[in-house]
């Protein structure tokens, strides 16, 4: 059986595990060849460069999905071409700027932060945000026609531009003595050039649709337009602002909370249990999280904006698909926590002993983490796109609130901060489900199928679980972990089968046709 929505959102998954796994593979090597200054040098510049490319990453694809969205549900081809050729015109200022702006403040920033010969990889981003920039305008054309595979192959060509021409420049240099400065440059500039070939890549996909371009493409002429694409574009920008600086916060905080505790120098060795051993393994299941939200967007919005028959059934099932994905995911990392570190770092015992209770209370917070992500997707697509940002804010200070009192009780230490992202994510999931019910009323059957998906992760656990102790002493802890996630594939699918939670008609109703 064919199904597009299920069909991209495949792919997009799978793109976005080979960029993951080619930004892992990436920085080892880097770190090999680059001298301890240089990768300093490099690491002081990216924080602020992802900081500036928020809007052109995140917040304006989604802004000009969801208008291109609109217009395409109303068969107006002309008012979305309209809206990309503003966007277009709007990103390519939004670029300049930031790549002014990057560049004065390159010397200030790098002197302030004690390096600074940092001051040639600000140089490079700088150059790289103009790239990201002009990108913006195409994926959100792109996601919002629903050509989600042009989208998530620009990623990939983004990510293999950054890692292989980074590479390659840092090597050339090094074999030439250049200083550090010059190599965290090089290493930098794959950012520049990886967002370049992104860009050729999209415009040349675009050209071959051969649209007609609007009449008018001046900005000056199209002032309302251009005020309804701020208007939504900075609530979603802070929105995806606030975990970034929660994870400034945290760097500071939690190690500071740790040694007033009493854990001393312990404390920073005991903040890589969440930044180096468990946030790693809670991204790569966040890919498939969103790539769940960015199919959903533009399909939610057709069907809302068409007053479609369907549209509430696309709801329940982009809240049950998240369920779905999120459940037996979060509950797996849970589990087997302690397992999946020993496949990983086999020689790590003692790190592994104090970071498994960490990533076992982060993986809980996964099921909470995909239903917040499916749900701002679905909000934002029926014109609610200011509440995630309200609902991940409360969410956030409850983060902030939580941590600085756990953290602050020896016998919890550093579970304390898992503990209170947890907390952050369950507070926003349930505020933003708050929201959408009382909007989109769910059908009956929805609670029934919440309830078997529950009842069907708890029997894939105990099966997975068991499996893995019934073989561990013949097989050992890492082909018995592969053993366990099998025999959980295998009887979680066999439940779906059993239980009847997805039906042919539920993925006809989600065919994004």
């Amino acid at each position: 059986m064919k199904n597009k929505f299920a069909k991209q959102l495949g792919i997009l998954g799978i793109i976005g595990l080979v960029i993951k796994v080619i930004g892992a593979l990436y920085r080892l090597p880097l770190a090999y060849i680059m001298p301890e200054n240089a990768v300093t040098y490099y690491s002081i510049a990216y924080p602020w460069y992802t900081f500036l490319i928020v809007i052109s990453t995140t917040a304006l694809p989604a802004v000009i999905a969801k208008l291109t969205a609109e217009y395409g549900a109303k068969d107006d081809i002309e008012g979305q071409t309209l809206v990309f050729d503003v966007s277009r015109r709007l990103m390519k200022v939004f670029g300049i700027v930031t790549l002014i702006f990057l560049s004065a403040a390159a010397g200030l920033i790098s002197s302030a932060s004690g390096y600074s010969e940092s001051i040639y990889s600000f140089y490079v981003l700088a150059i790289a945000s103009y790239f990201v920039a002009s990108n913006a305008a195409y994926r959100g054309y792109f996601q919002g026609t629903q050509r989600l595979e042009i989208f998530g192959i620009s990623q990939l060509f983004e990510q293999l531009g950054r890692a292989g021409i980074g590479l390659l420049l840092v090597w050339i240099l090094s074999t030439m003595a250049a200083p550090d400065s010059w190599l965290a440059a090089a290493g930098t500039s794959g950012a520049a050039f990886g967002a370049l070939i992104s860009w050729i890549y999209v415009a040349n996909k675009y050209k071959k649709l051969k649209v007609a371009p609007s009449q008018k493409v001046a900005l000056k002429d199209h002032k309302p337009l251009i005020e309804k694409i701020l208007k939504m574009v900075f609530p979603i920008a802070l929105g995806a602002s606030i975990m970034p600086l929660l994870t400034i916060i945290d760097a500071t905080m939690i190690i500071w909370r740790l040694r007033q505790t009493g854990f001393g120098d312990q404390a920073g060795v005991m903040y890589t249990f969440i930044t180096f051993y468990s946030v790693p393994i809670i991204n790569l299941a966040q890919i498939i999280f969103t790539a769940l939200q960015v199919s959903l967007l533009p399909m939610i919005t057709r069907a809302f904006t068409q007053k479609s028959e369907q549209f509430r059934e696309k709801v329940y099932l982009g809240v049950l698909t998240a369920l779905l994905l999120g459940l037996p995911m979060g509950l797996g990392i849970a589990v087997f926590s302690r397992e999946i570190l020993v496949f990983l770092y086999p020689n790590k015992a003692e790190m592994i002993l104090g970071a498994a209770p960490v990533l076992g209370i982060l993986g809980l917070g996964v099921a909470f983490l995909s239903l917040y992500q499916a749900s701002t997707g679905i909000l934002q697509g029926i014109n609610l796109y200011k509440k995630p940002v309200k609902n991940l804010f409360v969410g956030a200070v409850v983060k902030v609130i939580t941590a600085y009192i756990l953290l602050g009780i020896p016998t919890l230490n550093i579970k304390g901060a898992a503990i209170s992202t947890l907390l952050a994510y369950a507070v926003a999931a349930t505020l933003n489900m708050i929201v959408l019910l009382k909007h989109v009323e769910m059908p009956k059957s929805f609670i029934r199928k919440a309830a078997l998906t529950l009842m069907s992760n708890a029997v894939m656990i105990v099966a997975a679980k068991g499996s893995f102790i019934l073989v561990h002493a013949y097989l050992g802890a890492r082909l018995s972990l592969l053993v366990g996630i099998l025999v959980a594939v295998i009887v979680y699918a066999g439940m779906m089968l059993l239980t009847k939670v997805v039906t042919k008609e539920d993925l006809t109703a989600m065919d994004n046709k």
